[in-house]
Formats: C-alpha cells, sequence, structure tokens
C-alpha cells in the first residue's frame, strides 16, 4: 500500500489488495505455523497450552479465510472497473481460471486441512501440516514465482521459505502461552526443545530467503536502483531486528528460566510480544513486495 502511492498517484485498488494480502498472509501463514508447531511440540505442552494453540489457531486461519474471499471480489473489481460488471458470474470463472485462481483455491483447500489439528488426533495433526505444505506452495502460485526464470528453482525456494518462516511466525503466538507456567524450568526446557527446530527453520528460511533475493534482484549492489530492492533491503532489517531479538530471548531469559528465575518469564513473555510485532511487519513488507516488479535483468517470462 505505502509503495503504491509512494511510486505515484497510486491505485487505491492496488492498495487495498496489498493490505488484503498482509492480513491474509498473517492469518494463513499463522495458522499453518501453529500447525507445524502442534506437529512438532505436542509432546511438550500441557494440556492447557495444546488447548490454547489451538484457538490460536482457529483465530489466525479464520482471518486467513476471510481476508482471501475478500480478495476475489476486489480482483473481479480490479478488471472490471465497475461495481455492476464486478458482479458477473463469469468473470469470477475467469479468476478462478488464473493463476490468482489457483492460488486463491489452493490456500482455502490448505487453511480448511490445517483446521483438522483442532480435532486432537494424531491423524488430525498430519492432515494439518500437509495443508500448512499447501499454503506455503499457494504463494508459489500467484506472483514472482510464477513471473520470472528460474521458475522452478524459484517455486521450490518459495515452498522452502514461506513454510519455515510461518513455523517461526506462528510458533510465537503458543509460546507467550509457556512463558505463564508456575514452573520456570520447565518453560526453559520447552522453550529448549522448540530453539533446536527453530534453529534448523531459521537457517532454511534465510537461505531460501537469500537465494530467491538474489535470483530475482541481482547482486546486493544494484538493490537502491530500485523499489523493489529499498522494500528488499526493508525486509531484511526487520528480519535482522526480529533475530536479534530472537537470539537475546534464548541466549539470555531462556537460561535465566532454567536457573529458576520466575521474573525472567515475563520478560520472555515481552520479548516474544515484540517478535510477533516485528512479525506483522514482515508480512507487511512483504505484502507489498509482491506487487513489485523487480529489476529488469533479462530472466521474466513471457506472457
Amino acid at each position: 500500500m505505502i509503495l503504491e502511492f509512494w511510486q505515484g498517484p497510486g491505485d487505491p485498488l492496488n492498495a487495498l489488495a496489498a493490505v488484503l494480502r498482509a492480513v491474509g498472509a498473517i492469518g494463513a501463514l499463522g495458522g499453518a505455523g501453529i500447525a507445524l508447531f502442534l506437529l512438532f511440540m505436542s509432546g511438550e505442552l500441557t494440556a492447557d497450552e495444546a488447548t490454547a494453540a489451538r484457538r490460536w489457531l482457529f483465530v489466525l486461519v479464520l482471518v486467513g479465510l476471510l481476508a482471501g474471499l475478500a480478495g476475489w471480489p476486489l480482483r473481479a473489481l480490479s478488471l472490471a472497473r465497475s461495481p455492476e460488471a464486478a458482479m458477473r458470474a463469469d468473470l469470477y470463472v475467469v479468476i478462478a481460471r488464473s493463476r490468482f485462481g489457483d492460488a486463491g483455491l489452493m490456500r482455502l483447500a490448505g487453511l480448511l486441512l490445517v483446521l483438522l489439528a483442532l480435532a486432537r488426533r494424531s491423524w488430525a495433526t498430519g492432515m494439518a501440516v500437509v495443508g500448512a505444505v499447501a499454503v506455503a506452495a499457494s504463494y508459489a502460485a500467484f506472483g514472482h514465482a510464477t513471473q520470472y526464470r528460474p521458475r522452478q528453482e524459484l517455486a521450490a525456494l518459495t515452498v522452502v521459505h514461506v513454510s519455515t518462516a510461518a513455523f517461526w511466525f506462528g510458533s510465537l503466538f503458543p509460546l507467550r502461552n509457556l512463558t505463564l507456567r508456575r514452573d520456570p524450568r520447565a518453560a526453559g526446557e520447552a522453550f529448549l526443545v522448540w530453539s533446536r527446530y527453530a534453529r534448523i527453520m531459521v537457517l532454511l528460511a534465510l537461505a531460501s530467503g537469500l537465494a530467491s533475493a538474489w535470483y530475482l534482484a541481482g547482486p546486493a549492489r544494484g538493490l537502491p536502483a530500485s523499489w523493489f530492492g529499498w522494500a528488499l533491503m526493508a525486509k531484511a532489517a526487520l528480519v535482522v531486528l526480529l533475530l536479534v531479538h530472537a537470539f537475546t530471548a534464548r541466549f539470555r531469559h531462556v537460561r535465566l528460566l532454567l536457573r529458576g528465575d520466575v521474573l525472567a518469564a515475563s520478560a520472555l513473555r515481552r520479548s516474544l510480544g515484540r517478535q510477533i510485532l516485528l512479525g506483522l511487519l514482515v508480512l507487511c513488507v512483504t505484502a507489498e513486495l509482491v506487487g513489485v516488479d523487480p529489476p529488469d535483468l533479462g530472466h521474466r517470462l513471457p506472457g
């Protein structure tokens, strides 16, 4: 939305589309990330913590579904440029058969599968994880991964980047409930288990994100030459700040928890709140990136 008007007069429909992309990503990736969190951390959670995690999953998936559905009439209005024409059923058939429709229907199916995690069964958790991967794949079905070479590599990198980033972002919501445990040592041990998974996920997210950025924008020295590059640098700065908070929490607050420091739980909870805020900002910038073309390096696909 910001870049839409920063580059010139701007189109209100495109700006609103960027807002919906951001809200949809927050809901979809948050819900998918909690499904992955439940897969890896189910043995470390109390019954109340698992219930709270599923409650967050339901809320975030609902946000993702509503934002995704709202995108369809907005897409129709953007194509038709008149409210009357946007109500035609044949226009929605065209949208459903487009890349936008492919991604939207895949994300819808993925989010419905993610909701199966509410069933509290092992098979349901497995299906929810399938849904989480489908949500990640939907972001490779529409956007830069479908418009630039090498298409297959960019699509694979997008799925890895989105799914691993979703695990990290989605985990932040249920992790805050762990800080409410009466036994700080038990909470610290649970955080240690999560951090082992998170370490791998973060490395994969960073590696796939850097590779995608290199494919799309080229060497770092060329980033200031385009709006895409500036948005990419803004995202990178927010990710670095998020990593600083995460490492501080891991090597300071969690260590204090393991020593039985009760006050460390409150500090860790505040840190996780700041990480959630930074994660929201990262997703907002990412939504802006989708609407901006990378610099022309001769690898844009025709059509």
